[in-house]
């Protein structure tokens, strides 16, 4: 069976991929799109996890090769790809933030889904689990800092927003791959190519994955189901759902959930009323405010300004780690870390902390009220 992408030209598969592609679990994956909300900034960016699965199914296999792999472990990566997602919930990250709240990881749910589909599955089912873990040396094809996950949809992602950086020399990074040390490593004639795809994360990650329209379109939706929550659905019963089914459940609410998420389809979303990041805040001080409680800090705004709990939403810094970067490169026969051989993670570590900021959200005609009390209440955290 061969089925035509548009990132990647024709995909084959084989008779047990095609079974696993047409079960439930897998063809749910069509009504869960890739990037939740950000269709909201831009159109195009309407694209599935399905579609990114073929993706990560495909390209793990070009690593197989690359990488010398027999036929079974072969087949192992390239299940893996497939089902590697078939955990995400409704709307991508919304659901998952909720989820992780309450200790429920989507990589664990996409487990019990090989189990789920264990009759199906033409391979070892254990070492699948491990795979989309990334606890197997070939795990890191699949689920490792520089892996066929991250390379789709870094090209997915920017070709189906219009964005023109998401230009990543696919073909380079896998061909100079190797196993060495039980782990995966890259030649050092593949640098650039590793560059260009860290440089493609990162206009991403400022353009796409951290624009506020967006941000602020999914803390509205983190709340709405917060709500449902509270109103006594089961988060499982949540993560179950597609993007339809969510939809509906939305809109059928008594709950706060109906209220923002009826917002957010007609996009009459909130507005940044008060944002703080690095010309305001030391970094140190931006790491201590990533520890504290949002729903705290909107318990307190509230109570201050007698707003509604619909009307006020806060996000909390997000901070960025040199851990964050975990690629070897091997020169010279030895297993140099990338940071040795490139500026590029320094670069790309100072340029994410521009991204960092607490923020406070609010309905559009709260601003004023927002802004005159909400700083200091952040600053009394410090």
């Amino acid at each position: 069976m061969d089925i035509k992408d548009p990132i990647h030209g024709y995909i084959k598969l084989n008779d047990d991929e095609k079974n696993l592609l047409d079960s439930p679990q897998v063809q749910r994956l069509r009504r869960i799109r890739q990037l939740g909300l950000s269709s909201q900034v831009y159109p195009g960016a309407t694209h599935t996890r399905f579609q990114h699965s073929l993706g990560v199914m495909y390209l793990a296999g070009r690593f197989a090769d690359s990488l010398n792999l027999d036929e079974d472990k072969k087949q192992e990566i390239r299940t893996a790809g497939l089902l590697h997602d078939t955990g995400h919930g409704p709307f991508s990250h919304a659901s998952e933030n909720v989820a992780e709240k309450r200790d429920i990881d989507h990589e664990d749910i996409s487990c019990n889904v090989v189990d789920q589909l264990s009759g199906k599955i033409n391979s070892d089912t254990d070492r699948v689990k491990k795979i989309i873990k990334g606890e197997l040396e070939i795990g890191q094809t699949v689920a490792g800092d520089i892996d066929a996950d991250r390379i789709d949809y870094l090209m997915r992602d920017a070709h189906n927003s219009g964005l023109n950086h998401g230009q990543i020399e696919a073909d380079t990074i896998i061909n100079f791959s190797e196993i060495d040390s039980r782990r995966l490593v890259h030649r050092f004639k593949s640098t650039q190519a590793l560059e260009s795809l860290f440089t493609a994360r990162l206009h991403n990650t400022k353009s796409l994955y951290k624009h506020h329209t967006s941000q602020i379109a999914e803390k509205m939706l983190e709340k709405a189901f917060e709500s449902m929550l509270d109103q006594g659905l089961e988060v499982m019963e949540l993560m179950r759902m597609n993007d339809y089914e969510a939809h509906n459940k939305l809109l059928s609410s008594e709950s706060t959930a109906n209220e923002l998420y009826s917002r957010i389809i007609n996009r009459n979303l909130h507005k940044r009323g008060l944002t703080l990041d690095q010309e305001d805040l030391s970094r140190r001080e931006l790491e201590i405010l990533e520890k504290e409680n949002e729903k705290q800090i909107e318990k307190e705004i509230i109570e201050k300004t007698g707003l509604n709990k619909s009307e006020v939403i806060v996000k909390k810094p997000s901070t960025p780690s040199k851990a964050d970067i975990d690629v070897k490169i091997k020169k010279n026969c030895s297993i140099k870390d990338f940071s040795d051989v490139s500026p590029m993670p320094e670069a790309l570590h100072e340029a994410s902390w521009r991204n960092v900021n607490i923020a406070v959200y609010c309905s559009k005609d709260k601003i004023s009220e927002i802004k005159e009390n909400s700083k200091q209440i952040i600053m009394d955290k410090l």
